[in-house]
């Protein structure tokens, strides 16, 4: 897949490529990035399963959480439109709602296996080409921190590594 970036005839393409190695999702399969998928199409559903949490989760703090992810992704999509040195590519993309909403997954997808795997960033990080803005990575306290928000009222920070993270 990363043969084709940087190799287009016309238009230069845009690629979100699933992480090497899928985390232990319960009834998701691994293979050919099933838990990418579920992360662009669900993402608060995958970030439950992720965490371990069941699906008797009291119906007030879902959604709180839901509340808490909408207000991420808001935050991500104002982050990444005014972000400095964001590729071309990207925002020939932005306008379209229904890609826009997959890169906001995307980001918020691949901030929370970083968080969630505390080593091996390589094999579980989902990547894209052209990289997008470090403005928008894992790393950044704007994306931390709702993820933050998030796990802690899911009652699950504990399954995640927030600490000694910038």
């Amino acid at each position: 897949q990363q043969a084709i970036h940087n190799a287009e005839k016309g238009e230069p393409a845009a690629l979100l490529l699933s992480p090497r190695i899928a985390s232990a999702m319960p009834g998701v399969e691994s293979g050919n990035g099933g838990q990418f998928t579920y992360f662009l199409t669900a993402p608060m559903q995958a970030f439950c399963q992720l965490a371990g949490i069941t699906p008797d989760i009291d119906s007030d703090t879902y959604a709180n959480a839901e509340n808490i992810l909408f207000s991420a992704l808001e935050q991500y999509e104002e982050i990444l439109s005014t972000s400095v040195g964001l590729n071309i590519v990207w925002g020939q993309i932005l306008p379209d709602p229904f890609l826009r909403r997959l890169i906001l997954r995307f980001i918020f997808c691949r901030a929370v296996l970083f968080y969630f795997h505390p080593e091996e960033h390589g094999e579980h990080l989902p990547t894209c080409l052209p990289s997008l803005p470090e403005s928008v990575s894992p790393n950044a306290k704007a994306i931390k921190t709702p993820i933050l928000l998030l796990a802690e009222n899911l009652v699950v920070s504990n399954r995640f590594h927030f600490g000694n993270r910038t």
